[in-house]
């Protein structure tokens, strides 16, 4: 068990050189997978990596897709798939020694808060609602799952108050345990949680490497397609971006005639832009999409 949980933290700091989120935002997107969209004051757009997000925005993803959010006093976000969280209130402080503030809402899906390195010395009073559950995090680590069924919290590392909607606050102090609260039933006790439970549970909120991980600095492309109707082009873009693929054109030159060229950017590495060129094959008309560096 101890070797897992030694595991479960070396994820927090995987990646070597992180995207710090401006003073002005609450956090940055700093690594995903698509379908992903963000709403913002009513309107939904696809996700894009390096994007910022503030109070009030909510993302959300589709099958097999991730979000890991940096916020911006250091810790990390992260979102499985089908998931659904509203970031209700992200408030920096106005200087650095400040209390970093937040309330976060896990609508739906699977959740992960983890203070990272570079917070560990940020204070920070941030509140995570897991369905009808809510922790309140000082820094530590924990994983939250809601559905129709269940809602589930599970603490990896550190100290949370625990409280479910209309029942009494109760500390979780003993990492690698759980709790589960079943919708219209009384919740079960906090026990501790099986090894392979709590791999199985990490894997839903990690970005799987060569699966169409996209970054703020990813250097991989696929192209989608060439078209030369601009009606065409712009309903395909529309398409895409409503299905969660956040899709730019281009205009470029082929054999002396003027194109327009469909393409998403931002894939972590070849495998990457590879996969999902392959996953996007043969969707809305979509014949043969290539992989291309720039």
């Amino acid at each position: 068990m101890k070797n897992l949980t030694l595991k479960l933290l070396t994820l927090c700091s995987l990646l070597s050189s992180p995207i710090v989120a401006n003073a002005a935002d609450g956090g940055i997107i700093e690594a995903m997978q698509m379908p992903a969209w963000i709403e913002r004051d009513g309107v939904k757009q696809p996700l894009k990596p390096g994007e910022p997000v503030n109070s009030g925005d909510i993302v959300s993803t589709g099958h097999s897709a991730r979000i890991l959010i940096r916020l911006e006093e250091g810790s990390l976000v992260r979102l499985g798939e089908n998931g659904k969280l509203n970031l209700d209130t992200i408030q920096p402080p106005e200087k650095t020694e400040g209390v970093f503030a937040g309330l976060l809402k896990v609508i739906t899906g699977a959740f992960r808060f983890t203070t990272s390195s570079l917070g560990k010395h940020r204070k920070r009073d941030v509140n995570v609602k897991i369905g009808a559950v809510t922790a309140g995090i000082r820094g530590t680590d924990i994983w939250g799952h809601s559905n129709s069924e269940k809602d589930i919290l599970c603490l990896i590392e550190g100290k949370i108050s625990a409280q479910r909607e209309g029942e009494s606050a109760f500390p979780m102090e003993d990492p690698l345990s759980f709790y589960i609260a079943h919708k219209g039933q009384a919740a079960l006790p906090v026990a501790p949680v099986p090894e392979a439970k709590l791999a199985k549970w990490a894997q839903e909120t990690e970005t799987q490497a060569g699966m169409g991980i996209l970054t703020a600095d990813g250097r991989w492309a696929v192209n989608i397609m060439s078209l030369q109707n601009y009606h065409a082009a712009d309903k395909l873009q529309q398409q895409l971006n409503d299905a969660g693929y956040a899709t730019q054109v281009q205009k470029t030159i082929i054999n002396e005639q003027n194109w327009l060229r469909l393409r998403i950017e931002g894939f972590a590495t070849r495998d990457d832009a590879k996969s999902f060129a392959s996953a996007i094959n043969n969707q809305l008309g979509i014949q043969k999409p290539w992989v291309v560096k720039f």
